[in-house]
């Protein structure tokens, strides 16, 4: 068994401001992202190693663009895509919590552990 008979894949795109090097313009980009998503379930004949490399996969996503073209008219160059993590981990939306306002308290919880506030209000 192969680790892509556990995930589902299917191509993205998504939006970023980059800026380019050349003409140091702000623009949005669409970058295309690979998004491979975890399977509910393991897929029928699993032994006891895949077993455990399943519970062990998470869903992520790769970026399948390395360059792109300025949007300034005048400038028109093409650059690399920097800042902009190739492969980024997702967050299951089992594990965030159940319903919205287990998303938000999570991302109080990481608010307060990044910046040390206690009262966010």
């Amino acid at each position: 068994m192969n680790e892509r008979d556990f995930f589902d894949e299917r191509a993205e795109t998504r939006k970023h401001t980059l800026i380019c090097p050349h003409c140091n313009q702000p623009g949005e980009y669409e970058l295309g992202w690979m998004v491979r998503r975890k399977r509910s379930q393991i897929p029928r004949g699993a032994d006891d190693r895949e077993r455990a490399m399943f519970a062990k996969a998470q869903s992520y996503m790769v970026r399948r663009e390395d360059m792109v073209g300025c949007k300034n008219i005048r400038c028109r160059k093409r650059f690399e895509v920097a800042g902009v993590q190739s492969v980024a981990y997702l967050e299951d939306t089992a594990t965030v919590g159940a319903g919205p306002t287990g998303a938000v308290a999570d991302r109080e919880s990481r608010i307060r552990a990044a910046f040390g506030r206690k009262n966010l209000g």
